[in-house]
């Protein structure tokens, strides 16, 4: 048994999936020892999905109790297999197996696996006939658990059983509060016939960087040479650079290398700060029975390293720093730990129009599909990897443990390294957080593995990419925002005032804002089905996530932000008026969350960037996701959206100071606009008015007080208070100078959030069909709109969760979720209009 080499795919050999006619049954533990024994059983045995989980394959409810890691768990399935020609050698490739798993072909054992993270590779070229059978056994977790090792030097509450430190397998379903009770359980990747002809690669290392606006490449490989001909030349094809390698071969081996610099060749970036550029790259061998060809998929060219100066953490990509913000990535689907790769796409899409340029995979979860990475690649969004440590005291000091430990890295960085996206490594969450708490000595809180080995591994193999061996990390406690890599409640768990986002200092927060962020009626329909949706339905607060042995949990952090912003008793209003409260509730967290990154990427606020907690929920429910588990935006989504946006206006409160407006341009072009200001009493009558021509230098910011703008003292923020305020509503606005189109703009309410209702006479929505099938509403109102939300099943909008300045045009497009030809019904709702406002679309 081998770990299979990550990289390229050779042209000669043949790989056939084994995806059909699985079947699984289950046992008790240790009840068969051997495949034969199963057999011979007679157990239950069931159609079975590969790749996939026991969950998936028995469709369990995410909510129902299960005890999938009390049994052992057989897999089996039967394939045909030609005959082997002269020179072709045959192996079994199993892409991950969660997690203890003992591998039978025709009745002989090939291997077992403790890693859910590494894959293995069998030679069965012996062993293979014209039909085979293949079983799988993943034995049971708790008689794993249930054997007697050495304590930890700290206990975690983040999982029920200790020694689960042991086994490398993922927390997802083991950890109780906000993940659900769903063991996954299987071969969760793929398994496949892999017939290797003519040549096989034993090392390929491929490593990219940039200097200036040159790409360079490294690469370092050898194979072996299965057919016996002989290397007479070997080539790298990267886009239309062709690299001569330099080759050596000896005993039936070849050894290839090169150092090279391509000039010109096109920069990765992310996208919003440039476009993600990548290369086709193939190796090339020219022998003497004709050529080989070996894909390497398509590399991009980067430099990043991390701004340290003055107690900075800021990232810096081809010389030019980066404020990054995103989220903490989940799983695509939780019960398959893959899901479909369309949905995949369809996520990770929207997460670039949002303006996420960096997703976090942090350690609690997997390490994620190579379609992911691609994804990434060519979507341009950076990727902040954990390596899949978390909370616990890891036994590094047991050889054997270390031994799989130090593979399964290997392995995750050879394949990872070709991936231009990959911006942070880090060694795991919250460790020396977890020992600091614990009251340990700062001499406890690491460990050589994290603070020597993995480093070192880094760099060998993936050279010029900053690491981090925890998160958070550094200060006198490594939980202090205002060193190094923070994780930041203190708006949000910790029941901060807004003000606190700027009173931490805050460097970089590697997950921020956890929020119970209520899903969208559609959603809200996954959970309580016909039945009226209330806060207090069992159903409904079991997927509320909380922390383990907390006496709250995060829907009541919401409710202290719903307050706190309204002014509203949040028990008093889902009492009287659930509807409501979960209206009021979708604005919160997205006020919240706009308004902190308004604080950290306005010009001098020391902070480099801030990913949110989660970016998808894990099932439906009001969990921490920006989407929910379907991969639809939440209220909180479209917010970020705004804050998030390459071009934006940001205007802070900055008490006796005034209110300040903060322009910022990521783009590479000087942007040249028109500054507005307009002051709305009762949200329908202007009071004041300025505007002025403004120029924003590429990739550059400014801050103007907007009481620079005014002729006179308006008093914006309703700080000094003379008097009975004069207006309720500020809106900020920057428009192009040529037509006028708004390019960005931000509101302030000096007296709260807690607006009257207006009339709606006067509102125009209309809605037309567009000859791609989309649909476009076009919006009027005499008055502002607060938070208007557009509700319409089957399709999804450009923008939602908006305010609507007085006579401004506003125009949204509908596309189809997945049927064109949806009927197109849309719900128009604002937290000021007391009834919603129906559309259908005009032909």
């Amino acid at each position: 048994m081998t770990e299979p080499l990550p990289g390229a795919r050779v042209d000669a050999h043949r790989i056939d999936p084994l995806e059909s006619g699985w079947e699984l049954a289950s046992s008790a533990p240790g009840a068969h020892e051997t495949a034969d024994a199963a057999r011979e059983a007679h157990l239950p045995w069931r159609p079975a999905l590969v790749p996939g989980t026991v969950a998936d394959s028995l469709d369990l409810a995410l909510d129902a109790a299960n005890h999938l890691d009390g049994e052992d768990w057989w897999y089996r399935c039967t394939f045909r297999a030609p005959a082997l020609d002269a020179g072709e050698r045959a192996r079994l490739r199993f892409d991950g197996l969660a997690t203890i798993a003992e591998v039978w072909l025709n009745g002989a054992r090939l291997s077992t696996s403790r890693n859910m993270f590494l894959p293995h590779a069998c030679d069965v070229s012996d062993l293979l006939r014209p039909d085979n059978e293949l079983m799988i056994c993943f034995r049971s977790l708790t008689a794993e658990l249930a054997i007697r090792r050495p304590r930890p030097r700290w206990k975690t509450a983040l999982v029920a059983h200790q020694n689960l430190r042991w086994v490398r397998t993922t927390l997802l379903g083991r950890i109780p509060g906000w993940s659900p009770a769903v063991a996954p359980i299987g071969p969760w990747r793929a398994v496949t016939l892999e017939r290797i002809c003519r040549l096989e690669f034993t090392r390929l290392d491929l490593q990219t960087t940039a200097s200036g606006l040159e790409g360079r490449i490294l690469l370092a490989a050898e194979a072996r040479i299965l057919d016996g001909s002989r290397v007479t030349g070997a080539t790298l094809q990267v886009g239309p650079h062709a690299i001569p390698l330099v080759s050596d071969q000896a005993e039936g081996r070849v050894r290839l290398s090169c150092e090279s610099t391509l000039p010109g060749a096109p920069l990765w970036w992310p996208h919003t700060h440039g476009r993600p550029d990548q290369l086709d790259c193939t190796l090339r061998l020219d022998t003497d029975a004709g050529p080989i060809m070996a894909d390497c998929g398509r590399i991009g060219f980067k430099s990043v390293s991390m701004d340290r100066e003055d107690g900075q953490v800021r990232l810096v990509v081809n010389g030019r720093p980066v404020f990054c913000r995103g989220a903490c990535w989940t799983v695509n689907d939780f019960r398959s730990l893959s899901g479909d790769p369309e949905a995949l796409r369809q996520a990770l899409v929207l997460a670039r129009d949002a303006g996420v340029n960096m997703l976090r995979v942090g350690g609690t979860m997997v390490y994620e599909s190579e379609l992911f990475y691609g994804l990434c690649d060519e979507l341009g969004i950076l990727v902040w990897q954990d390596f899949m440590f978390a909370n616990m005291d890891y036994p590094f000091t047991d050889e054997a443990f270390h031994a799989e430990v130090e593979r399964e890295v290997t392995h995750q960085l050879g394949r990872l390294q070709r991936h231009p996206c990959l911006a942070v490594y880090c060694g795991g969450s919250e460790i020396e957080q977890q020992a600091a708490m614990l009251g340990l000595p700062s001499t406890e809180w690491s460990n050589a593995f994290f603070s020597d080995e993995l480093p070192r591994l880094c760099t060998a193999q993936h050279g010029g990419i900053p690491y981090f061996p925890s998160t958070p990390t550094e200060g006198v406690m490594p939980f202090h925002p205002s060193t190094g890599i923070s994780h930041y409640y203190g708006v949000g768990a910790y029941k901060r005032p807004l003000g606190d986002a700027r009173l931490a200092r805050v460097r970089f927060t590697s997950e921020c804002l956890g929020f119970s962020n209520v899903p969208e009626d559609e959603a809200m329909e996954d959970v309580f089905g016909d039945a009226r949706p209330v806060s207090h339905h069992p159903r409904w607060k079991a997927r509320v996530p909380r922390d383990s042995a907390a006496g709250w949990d995060f829907e009541d952090i919401r409710d202290h932000y719903l307050k706190a912003l309204f002014g509203l008793d949040p028990i008093e209003l889902r009492s009287r008026d659930p509807e409501r409260y979960f209206t009021v509730s979708r604005a919160v967290t997205g006020e919240v969350m706009r308004a902190v990154f308004s604080e950290w990427r306005r010009p001098g606020s020391g902070c480099g960037g801030g990913l949110v907690w989660f970016y998808k929920d894990l099932w439906p429910g009001a969990g921490w996701g920006l989407l929910d588990s379907a991969g639809r935006p939440k209220a909180v989504y479209w917010y970020l959206k705004r804050a998030w946006a390459r071009q934006a206006l940001q205007m802070t409160d900055e008490g006796l100071e005034g209110l300040h407006l903060h322009l910022l341009n990521e783009t590479a072009e000087e942007l040249h606009g028109v500054l507005e200001l307009d002051l709305l009493q009762a949200g329908r009558i202007r009071v004041g008015h300025a505007d002025r021509a403004v120029s924003i230098p590429a990739h550059g910011a400014r801050t103007i007080p907007a009481d620079e703008l005014l002729s006179c003292f308006q008093d914006l923020t309703y700080a000094y208070r003379f008097g009975p305020p004069k207006h309720d509503v500020v809106i900020g606005r920057l428009l192009s100078t040529e037509n006028r189109q708004v390019l960005a703009e931000d509101f302030h309410f000096p007296l709260g959030l807690d607006l009257p209702f207006q009339d709606p006479v006067g509102i125009t929505a209309t809605s037309e069909t567009g000859p791609d099938g989309t649909h476009i509403v076009t919006l009027q109102s005499p008055v502002f709109l607060q938070s208007v939300a557009l509700s319409c099943r089957g399709h999804v909008p450009e923008d939602n969760h908006f305010h609507l300045a007085p006579h401004q045009t506003k125009r949204i497009r509908f596309r189809p979720r997945t049927d064109p030809a949806a009927t197109f019904r849309a719900d128009l709702s604002a937290l000021n209009l007391r009834e919603a406002i129906s559309l259908r679309a005009n032909p």
